[in-house]
């Protein structure tokens, strides 16, 4: 026999459905946010003033070209980012995000090294997205 749910139990479940999806969406931008910072110290060479600070501009790059992904791939993305975040606190201790860039280059290497090809082309991912954004950047700024 289906239990029937008031008005307020429903109101209640769907707040907190809301709370849930705003926790995962700031996870997954703080995560990404990270990688691309961690990506931009490591790969990418600046030749920008330091008044120029383009590093929030490369973040929401990803976050824009995830966003127009069709939902059978942002999906799995978000999935697997929020993976590669908690993996941090299996291995180093702490969130990816909240490690140190030290610790961060050993974790995103490890992950570009994985046997598991999913781990690597997550990486690949980040990593390409975060070099044609820095790159195009600096084209730009040359001209």
């Amino acid at each position: 026999m289906p239990v029937e749910l008031s008005r307020l139990e429903q109101h209640q479940i769907l707040k907190n459905l809301l709370v849930i999806e705003i926790m995962i969406n700031q996870l997954f931008t703080n995560t990404a946010s990270a990688l691309c910072y961690s990506i931009i110290q490591h790969c990418c060479q600046s030749s920008l003033s330091p008044l120029n600070f383009p590093h929030n501009d490369v973040v929401r790059f990803v976050l824009q070209q995830h966003s127009r992904m069709p939902d059978y791939l942002r999906f799995p993305i978000i999935f697997l980012t929020l993976f590669f975040n908690f993996w941090g606190i299996i291995i180093m201790g702490s969130p990816f995000h909240r490690q140190p860039h030290t610790l961060r280059l050993q974790q995103i290497s490890a992950w570009k090294n994985a046997r598991l090809s999913i781990c690597r082309d997550l990486m690949r991912f980040y990593e390409s997205l975060v070099v044609l954004c820095w790159q195009s950047y600096q084209i730009n700024t040359l001209e």
